[in-house]
């Protein structure tokens, strides 16, 4: 089972519900609803619903953009960003006791490892769809 679907099991939500939400919480910027559907895989209708559902539960709300009053973001509700923080707080505790367990000298090669992989995933992103496939 992976990590996403044991920490929607334990928030009580669905694949799409918990899709939804790792967006919003994760966004650089205010999303609408279009833009949340789209991010999912649904469609206008099925990601209204789905946004219906979540502020129903209480995990999201809409807001008009302080930008463009015309336009409604989605923003997590402080329950559903405590929920989640309740959630991972024994991972976190697990994790630092690992760590613990480390040098300092060992924790700063890890350190460095780590920032090294996120460096090359973000390389590897930004060139996303730049490639051309071969001719057949």
């Amino acid at each position: 089972m992976s990590n996403s679907s044991t920490l929607g099991r334990r928030l009580d939500l669905g694949p799409s519900e918990y899709q939804a939400m790792k967006h919003l919480m994760t966004a650089e910027r205010p999303l609408g609803p279009v833009e949340l559907g789209a991010l999912v895989g649904l469609t206008s209708g099925a990601a209204t619903t789905l946004v219906d559902r979540l502020e129903r539960a209480g995990h999201l709300a809409r807001r008009r953009d302080r930008h463009d009053r015309r336009r409604l973001t989605l923003e997590p509700t402080a329950d559903a960003l405590d929920g989640v923080r309740r959630q991972m707080r024994p991972l976190e505790d697990a994790l630092s006791a690992v760590l613990e367990t480390y040098s300092g000298e060992d924790r700063r090669t890890i350190a460095r490892f780590l920032g090294d992989v996120i460096a090359a995933y973000r390389q590897f992103n930004a060139g996303a769809g730049t490639h051309r496939r071969a001719a057949r």
